[in-house]
């Protein structure tokens, strides 16, 4: 359901209280806080947040450079969060500003989308809460481990922080309770043509890893043919990278370093195997 946002849209959700889709502060929350709010709209059925309003439903409102400065952070944060717009304004109700922000709902395969810890919420009722983690695999000495091709840019010496990221990538993987075996092409011994050597080692993985930092050419060619070949994908890209029309609607982690990447890789790799060994094995039992 779209939320109403104009001013008899606004009025009318500030008197119906806090809900599942409706979330009254008097103050911008902490960056952390918000960020779990947003996401936990965005994972359940969207909503609105309306700052400068009692949790009474009384509008007490903000100075108009602080309602200014709310706008900007929210834009900001959506932006860090979201693949997608949220729609972030100012309202003046008889001389009372308020600011809101509208999130939709994310588009199912975008979903669930994380904090920046790695963390998932959902809401229910008036209340924030936090999805819990994927239950737990139990390891055993017969573990099935799964291959994951690396597609990224190899341009080091135009961006060494490269380096880290793949290194950020393997300690996802050493982190887990199950195995799991990054391959990346340029690191294979042998003589071959790569082309060929990049899509024979995607078709013999059982997921692909891929990252748009830089934007690189060979890394769209070998992310359409993993699609082309049904591979499960796991996009990532540095925050401020542009990705292009056909990837960007694809759920992608986002992330400032190499210790976010690695916090929040594991959760994707984690439900990977789930999915891998634990579904996909007992649908063919």
């Amino acid at each position: 359901m779209r939320i109403d946002s104009s001013d008899e849209g606004i009025l009318r959700l500030i008197k119906s209280g806090e809900s599942e889709t409706v979330e009254l502060k008097l103050k911008l929350p902490p960056d952390s806080q918000l960020a779990r709010l947003l996401t936990s709209f965005a994972n359940t059925s969207g909503g609105v947040l309306l700052i400068g309003v009692g949790d009474r439903s009384d509008i007490v409102g903000l100075d108009i450079i602080e309602a200014l400065n709310y706008v900007d952070r929210l834009r900001k944060i959506g932006a860090s969060l979201f693949n997608y717009s949220i729609e972030v304004g100012t309202k003046n109700f008889d001389g009372r500003n308020i600011v809101y922000a509208v999130i939709d709902p994310a588009p199912e395969h975008l979903k669930p989308i994380a904090t920046s810890t790695g963390d998932i919420y959902q809401r229910l009722g008036d209340r924030t809460e936090k999805i819990p983690a994927v239950t737990e695999i139990k390891p055993s000495d017969n573990s099935i481990q799964l291959r994951g091709f690396v597609a990224m840019s190899f341009r080091e010496e135009e961006e060494p922080a490269l380096v880290d990221y793949f290194e950020a990538m393997k300690r996802a993987t050493k982190g887990l309770i199950v195995p799991i075996k990054l391959v990346r092409v340029d690191l294979i011994e042998g003589d071959y043509e790569i082309s060929q050597k990049i899509m024979d080692e995607i078709s013999n993985s059982d997921f692909v890893l891929v990252d748009f930092t830089l934007s690189p050419r060979n890394v769209y060619f070998e992310v359409g043919f993993a699609r082309g070949c049904k591979k499960p994908i796991i996009q990532t890209a540095r925050k401020g990278t542009t990705l292009e029309f056909d990837t960007r609607n694809w759920r992608t982690i986002f992330y400032k370093n190499a210790t976010e990447l690695e916090v929040k890789l594991k959760e994707s790799l984690l439900n990977i195997y789930k999915k891998i060994i634990v579904e996909d094995k007992h649908d063919s039992a």
